[in-house]
């Protein structure tokens, strides 16, 4: 065979044998692949769980603003009933805070001249002391709750609204009353000063009716319907019970995520001119028609838990007993919102 030929089949087989991976080099490709999966496995998880605890944050923040912002419009137009410039006058015969749940109408109308009323935490329902708020209602101990009493804002009607009580105010001097409360189904007959005026009183026009609201708010230890039924969670909620002529409503879960709620009261006595001049957690009865402001206080937490977190802070809501997580609640990130609200139209008629 010719030399030549024995060269070419040498260089070829050594061409063939140079372009493959030796077992070391395979292995130790295979070595440095593992630790690149490893690495990239590690920053994908610990990226997803920072990015599963921003959410959670984000989620708490919106929580917790959302049931302020509802708590302070509620507060806001406590007292607004319409066009009833002078507030109601309270009946000598009524020397206690009313039961927010007796939806019989003197007991309504007796306590409008009282648009707030709050109750500092207690133990439990029964040592709160409002009907309503039964086992099914599953009331948070030690939170406070808080009823405030309003017409609509923006239903000025020719009938009165079914399904609530429902308020027309008198703009004529001539009318036997000033304004009347009373049921759906009840008799108004007032007038309004509109064109061609209130004389005689039979050609004025008929003033217009709106719907009153009596809200109590209050935090459930679930967010379900009833918390004494099969299957409920255990989500702290803000949820509210209203007032109707026939009954008080089933309590309708708000805000997930509610773990406590306080109020301090601003007190206008010194000079009756809309400011208060202090602020307790339990006004006396006389003081509650002097309820100019609020102070409200809300704690917010995550409905899950984070997993290897302990929060062992103790937070302070005003003036009422700091929180501090016990239990499995430690694993939970939370925050204090606070807001001052100015009751609009009681302080706004003193001024």
């Amino acid at each position: 065979m010719p030399a030549f030929r024995h060269s070419s089949i040498a260089r070829l087989q050594s061409t063939v044998r140079s372009s493959g991976f030796t077992l070391v080099e395979l292995m130790v490709a295979m070595a440095i692949a593992s630790v690149l999966l490893v690495a990239l496995a590690a920053m994908f998880v610990n990226t997803s769980a920072a990015r599963g605890e921003m959410d959670k944050a984000s989620r708490q923040i919106e929580t917790g603003r959302y049931a302020m912002q509802i708590l302070a419009d509620e507060m806001a137009h406590a007292g607004y009933y319409g066009a009833l410039a002078n507030p109601p006058s309270l009946p000598v015969t009524v020397t206690s805070l009313p039961d927010p749940c007796d939806f019989a109408v003197a007991t309504v109308q007796g306590s409008v001249a009282i648009p707030l009323q709050g109750y500092a935490g207690k133990p439990t329902s029964a040592a709160l002391g409002i009907s309503c708020i039964d086992a099914a209602a599953g009331y948070k101990p030690n939170t406070a709750v808080i009823v405030v009493k309003r017409a609509d804002t923006s239903i000025a009607a020719t009938a009165a609204t079914a399904g609530f009580y429902n308020i027309q105010t008198s703009g004529c001097a001539g009318d036997a009353v000033r304004y009347i409360l009373d049921s759906p189904s009840a008799t108004f007959n007032l007038h309004a000063n509109g064109s061609p005026g209130c004389l005689p009183l039979t050609g004025a026009p008929a003033a217009k009716i709106t719907p009153i609201y009596s809200r109590i708010f209050y935090l459930s230890t679930c967010s379900n319907a009833s918390c004494t039924a099969s299957g409920h969670d255990s989500i702290p909620t803000l949820k509210r019970i209203d007032l109707t002529p026939t009954a008080m409503s089933a309590p309708v879960a708000l805000v997930d995520g509610i773990e406590d709620m306080q109020f301090e009261y601003g007190i206008d006595t010194a000079a009756a001119d809309g400011t208060p001049d202090s602020y307790t957690t339990t006004p006396s009865f006389a003081n509650w028609s002097n309820v100019m402001a609020v102070r409200a206080h809300i704690l917010a937490r995550n409905i899950d838990a984070t997993p290897g977190y302990t929060d062992v802070k103790t937070y302070t809501l005003g003036a009422a007993t700091p929180y501090t997580p016990t239990g499995a609640d430690v694993h939970y990130r939370r925050h204090v919102y606070s807001e001052l609200v100015r009751l609009t139209n009681p302080s706004g008629r003193r001024e």
